[in-house]
């Protein structure tokens, strides 16, 4: 029977094997209740074993639900056999091919790409490997091999963030005890030095140089109504609102976040273009873009001939940097930042670090602004210097009205003087008053 006890080092389970042979086996970190109910499990292991019987449905699940490393310590003792483990490639192909994300949801298309991505990689990186093969020092080296090439940041923690995912799902099924990964940065940093602000101006230029008017319209949804690239092969045109001007776009990209699977976007600066296609679409037609379709991925290409056509020179990122010029200028018209993110279809967090820019034309717009302010501030300073000057001439003229009373009483006084009723009247006298008989 197993015996359970303690020493320096921790617990251990001290057993005999059915040949007799007394084993142990140290358990660290574990409390003694967890200890005995070990011992408990490695007693029937021990009575399976010598009597050749299966072992019980409660120690069967116990050992499927344990860690890799108790595991190994069990089978190094000849009391389970090894699990098998399974191969890195064998894995990601079979992952990769379930298609499912880790909460259970049908994995996007442009996700799967991006998985098959970094399935690539790993496989030249570790080949012929098992799960458990790799350490967290493998995966340092990994990140170090990446840092070698010609990737950005942001690919590479991409590429980390996937191997991360890879092995969490992995440590889910019991088939590896750590992440080697899972101190590895993956977060995505913001970079705005590919940042383009494409005017409206240049834009209407563009819109003019498409050759048909579909083409037409998707540079408005994407440059005028904010939408990403993918997003124009979901509407509808029942998703028109005409009478309220708006429009429901379909999100793919967010659909698995609660209540982001579509969003309202205004239809005041498309209209022109989505009336004209209306009016051309084929009678009952439910797709509003019918020239291609969501397999079709590579729209640069043909956009690029369109962009060539105009005169304008390619921007770092075609799409993206479109619907952030969109999302600057909604911005730029007073719109409150709350409702624009719900309009673009993300948070007020990710507007500000990647898609509202500051570009040429703010400094412009800001210094018109001030030049008016200052015309402003002269007609202001100019009727403020007329109305002080208004004032004192009032003040003066009432100032001067009081000292003529003031003069005029002064005289008065230094008449009555000149005039004392001692001087008699006389012709050189005539004003001298009558002699008072009081006096």
């Amino acid at each position: 029977m197993a015996s359970v006890g303690k020493d320096s080092k921790g617990y251990r389970v001290l057993f005999v094997m059915p040949d007799g042979v007394t084993k142990t086996i140290r358990l660290t970190g574990l409390n003694k209740s967890k200890a005995e109910a070990i011992g408990r499990h490695v007693d029937e292991l021990c009575s399976a074993k010598g009597s050749g019987q299966p072992i019980d449905r409660q120690t069967a699940l116990w050992l499927a639900g344990i860690g890799q490393g108790l595991h190994d310590k069990l089978a190094n003792a000849g009391l389970v056999a090894r699990r098998s483990s399974s191969g890195l490639a064998a894995f990601m192909a079979e992952y990769v091919g379930e298609g499912r994300t880790t909460a259970g949801r049908d994995a996007a298309n442009a996700t799967r790409l991006k998985w098959v991505s970094t399935q690539r990689i790993l496989d030249k990186f570790f080949p012929g490997k098992t799960l458990r093969d790799i350490s967290a020092d493998d995966a340092s080296r990994f990140r170090r091999w990446l840092d070698a090439g010609t990737a950005s940041e942001n690919t590479k923690r991409k590429h980390v963030s996937v191997a991360k995912m890879f092995f969490n799902v992995a440590r889910r099924r019991k088939l590896v005890d750590e992440n080697p990964f899972e101190f590895e940065k993956a977060a995505i940093l913001p970079n705005r030095s590919r940042d383009f602000y494409l005017s409206r101006p240049n834009a209407l230029k563009l819109i003019e140089s498409c050759p048909d008017t579909e083409w037409r319209l998707l540079v408005a949804l994407w440059r005028f109504a904010g939408l990403r690239k993918m997003e124009v092969f979901q509407l509808r045109w029942e998703h028109v609102l005409w009478d309220q001007g708006r429009m429901l776009v379909t999100c793919p990209k967010t659909a698995h976040h609660e209540g982001k699977g579509s969003r309202f976007v205004p239809i005041g600066d498309i209209l022109p273009w989505l009336e004209q296609a209306f009016h051309e679409a084929a009678e009952g037609s439910e797709r509003i873009i019918t020239r291609f379709t969501e397999t079709n991925v590579n729209l640069g290409k043909p956009f690029n001939v369109i962009l060539q056509r105009t005169g304008l020179t390619r921007w770092p990122k075609l799409f993206q940097n479109m619907r952030a010029s969109c999302e600057t200028d909604w911005l730029d018209s007073g719109i409150s930042a709350h409702v624009v993110a719900t309009w673009i279809g993300h948070s007020v967090k990710i507007q500000n670090q990647n898609y509202a820019q500051v570009d040429d034309h703010h400094f412009e717009k800001f210094n018109a602004m001030a030049s008016r302010r200052q015309e402003s501030d002269k007609v202001a300073s100019q009727v403020a210097r007329q109305t002080c000057e208004m004032a004192r001439t009032a003040e003066n003229s009432e100032n001067s009205t009081e000292e003529n009373a003031s003069l005029f009483a002064s005289f008065r006084t230094s008449a009555g003087v000149c005039c004392h009723p001692d001087w008699p009247r006389r012709e050189s006298n005539p004003y001298a008053p009558v002699r008072d008989p009081g006096f």
